[in-house]
């Protein structure tokens, strides 16, 4: 049993090596700024034409439950 614990204490040994590999060297610091400013965001807002877009949604659901209800078999 001891033989098979110590084969698994390598294998995460060998795993953990791995994985500081590919990590790269530590203790670096923090990155170097960019020589260039990145470009300035865009001047529209996100949210410029949210209510024009709800209000088109509201519409395009109340015509989706119309042609529904029209579709529909009622009872007599």
């Amino acid at each position: 049993m001891e033989i098979k614990s110590n084969k698994f204490y390598f294998l995460i040994v060998f795993l953990f090596w791995i994985i500081d590999v590919f990590a790269g060297p530590g203790g670096s610091g923090p990155p170097v700024p960019l020589k260039k400013k990145p470009p300035p965001p865009p001047g529209l807002s996100i949210d410029e034409n949210s209510i024009i877009l709800v209000s088109i949604a509201l519409l395009f659901g109340i015509y989706i439950v119309y042609v529904n209800m029209l579709k529909t078999k009622k009872p007599i």
